[in-house]
């Protein structure tokens, strides 16, 4: 009977929740994690359209790992913009519930922004990448297209590494074993700032934690747009 007992205690109780789930894992499985406090890192999303409705109120956002997507809700992503700063670094963790359709979505207790030393600009078109890669559609191509990216090759993106002096030829020896692709000869000195100056680059977008995380460069920065002449 003790042995009975037991077996049914294990079988109704299900498993905690594997640490360091990814969003693609507590989408697949979301009864799992129901209740339960979870953390997720990604990207802000924001407002953005086209991954259905906020589960309880207008202002609610979105975060985004290479895996999926969640709404969260509860507490603002700081002082983040909704449309600005898409693309953003950031850390949620909170308790996962569900919708009465099922959809999984987190009430924020702690959002960390983590800092970043790319702009704005160059997290964006990074973000449109991966989605393009994940789920491509003509009109997210035709998007990037219109902002100046190059769709070539989805996974590279061009951009301005910004150094805190001119790169010795070790350091370029190691962004090329980081598999970055620097242009020395496009090297343009600062006419002031925290950097010294700037050199375009081809970076595979897997790698911009590691790029940014060197500590000889200053700032990255997104090497492809559309440019319009001065009226």
């Amino acid at each position: 009977m003790a042995a009975l007992l037991a077996v049914l205690l294990v079988t109704a109780c299900p498993p905690p929740p594997p640490d360091g789930a990814t969003i693609g894992e507590i989408r697949a499985n979301p009864n799992l994690y129901q209740g339960q406090t979870v953390t997720v890192e990604g990207v802000y999303q924001g407002w953005q359209g086209g991954y259905g409705s906020p589960p309880v109120t207008r202002s609610d956002w979105l975060v985004e790992d290479d895996t999926g997507w969640l709404y969260v809700t509860g507490k603002p992503a700081g002082d983040l913009d909704p449309l600005d700063d898409i693309g953003r670094p950031i850390k949620v963790t909170g308790q996962l519930e569900l919708t009465d359709e099922g959809e999984p979505y987190l009430v924020a207790r702690e959002v960390e922004i983590e800092a970043t030393k790319a702009t704005s600009r160059l997290l964006i078109q990074i973000s449109l990448r991966r989605q393009q890669l994940a789920d491509p559609t003509p009109e997210r191509l035709e998007q990037m297209q219109a902002m100046g990216m190059n769709t070539a090759d989805l996974a590279i993106q061009r951009v301005f590494i910004h150094f805190i002096q001119e790169p010795t030829a070790e350091q370029l020896d190691e962004l090329e074993a980081l598999g970055v692709t620097p242009y020395s000869d496009s090297w343009i000195p600062s006419a002031g700032g925290p950097s010294a100056g700037f050199m375009v680059a081809d970076m595979p977008i897997d790698k911009l934690d590691k790029l940014a995380g060197k500590a000889y460069i200053v700032q990255l920065d997104s090497a492809e747009q559309a440019l319009e002449p001065l009226a």
